[in-house]
């Protein structure tokens, strides 16, 4: 099951719920919609002797009866917890409803439960792509011969045309399908569209283990996503309708980080365009992006720096460790410290510790999150022999514009090609025009793709092919 997928927050946002009331019990079946993701959510509550129990179903997903906690408490409180997707929501139930707080991740938003099911509103999302399409789409096969499996993806070329420029489209972090889609929005779909409708093949995949692709996705690491898109690449440059010297890789987040490394190692690559990637190291960008994060959920005080310094001794343990099973080794230690001071400060209880420390480990403790903390784009950026278009939305809280611009613009070689840096004004991580700009607000806007940021693509493909 994906959920929302954020593996780079470690805040930890106490919710306390002061609402009193009194009904006969939770127990049955509750229904609410997720705004975030217009994502349906059922509970079933029910008692086994003096057991309480729930199991949780995503319907659209075709999840169901996923094991969950909970925990009923005096005053018609309870908690409910998914530990292995992050996900805790505490509410007060009373006869005619459950009220409370979902959190998974960065996620907060407030979300009632109802014993009748109700339909979500259908989100709107006005730029996805409508039949009939001007131009072919054809679902493809290519292999990974280092990784010896394949992966699954759509090729939409212009149609009647041969020897036309191609675009390879890369996801950012968390199993992605080929149109990146999240909380209701496809991106891809509306970029490869735009694209194709241009002229241009545009070849968009699932991630490696995910939907219809080979491969296993928690074992990865950038660089092996990086294999991934360099796999797309060899893949077009056998189509007859592809001009093998017109190529182009086009990433957001950490696909933008993997066109730096492709830009760097890929011979005769055409150019990258970089989606809000990364130009600092990855130890750089959690920390501006924790306190972001944090701030956008409403921690604050002392709280919030407890988390900080706790975040920060995470991210400088994972850089001066020899490996991982040193880390493995500090990441305990650094635990066990801090959370003796969340406790201390009473923002947990002893109980909750255990969980935290799970979390903790889940969240850091495997290879990709390993590589990235340690990993810096200054090894490759400078090493870039292509053209290159960086974009970065202003408001963008998880790759910030003046930080990421600045490294961009200052490892860039002085090479002769055509370097374009540019900061997007009021576009969030998605490059959406934002309001509040938190991620919650992602699934609530009906943008699912600035047209101020496509025409910037537009225009510089023209002038690297067409002029």
């Amino acid at each position: 099951m994906r959920w929302l997928n954020y593996r780079t927050c470690l805040t930890f946002l106490l919710l306390l719920f002061a609402n009193m009331s009194f009904c006969q019990s939770p127990y049955g079946d509750w229904y609410a919609t997720l705004k975030a993701a217009n994502l349906p959510l059922v509970f079933h509550i029910n008692k086994d002797g003096k057991r309480n129990q729930i199991t949780v179903d995503s319907p659209e997903q075709f999840a169901f009866d996923m094991p969950a906690e909970i925990s009923i408490m005096k005053d018609n409180m309870l908690k409910v917890e998914m530990q292995t997707l992050g996900v805790t929501y505490e509410g007060t139930y009373y006869s005619d409803s459950i009220s409370g707080v979902f959190k998974q991740g960065p996620i907060v938003e407030k979300l009632t439960f109802y014993p009748k099911k109700t339909e979500p509103k259908k989100a709107n999302r006005p730029q996805n792509p409508k039949a009939p399409y001007s131009y072919v789409r054809e679902d493809i096969k290519f292999k990974n011969i280092q990784g010896s499996f394949s992966l699954a993806g759509t090729l939409t070329l212009p149609k009647d045309k041969n020897n036309v420029p191609a675009i390879v489209l890369v996801s950012g972090s968390g199993p992605q399908n080929r149109d990146e889609e999240m909380m209701g929005h496809r991106p891809f779909w509306v970029i490869a569209d735009f694209l194709t409708n241009l002229g241009y093949a545009v070849l968009r995949y699932d991630d490696r283990g995910t939907f219809d692709s080979g491969g296993d996705f928690s074992t990865a690491t950038t660089l092996d996503f990086a294999s991934d898109a360099s796999a797309a690449i060899s893949y077009l440059k056998k189509r007859p309708e592809v001009d093998s010297t017109k190529i182009v890789i086009m990433g957001h987040s950490e696909g933008g980080l993997i066109a730096n490394i492709l830009g760097a190692t890929v011979p005769n690559l055409s150019g990258i365009v970089s989606l809000a990637g990364t130009s600092i190291r990855g130890d750089s960008i959690l920390k501006i992006q924790t306190r972001l994060l944090a701030e956008s959920i409403g921690e604050k005080g002392a709280q919030l720096e407890l988390t900080n310094a706790f975040n920060d001794a995470v991210w400088d343990a994972a850089i001066s460790s020899t490996n991982m099973e040193g880390f493995e080794k500090e990441l305990a230690s650094i635990s066990k410290s801090f959370l003796k001071k969340f406790r201390k400060k009473k923002f947990i209880k002893k109980s909750e510790e255990e969980d935290i420390i799970n979390a903790v480990k889940n969240s850091v403790l495997n290879p990709w999150m390993y590589e990235f903390i340690r990993y810096s784009p200054s090894t490759d950026i400078p090493n870039i022999n292509c053209d290159v278009l960086v974009l970065i939305g202003s408001r963008d809280i998880q790759v910030t514009s003046e930080e990421n611009i600045k490294g961009y613009n200052n490892l860039l070689p002085k090479n002769g090609k055509l370097h374009l840096v540019k900061e997007l004004k009021g576009l969030n991580h998605l490059f959406q025009s934002c309001k509040t700009c938190t991620i919650s607000e992602y699934g609530q806007l009906e943008e699912t793709f600035s047209t101020i940021a496509l025409e910037e693509i537009r225009s510089f493909l023209k002038t690297i092919w067409e002029e």
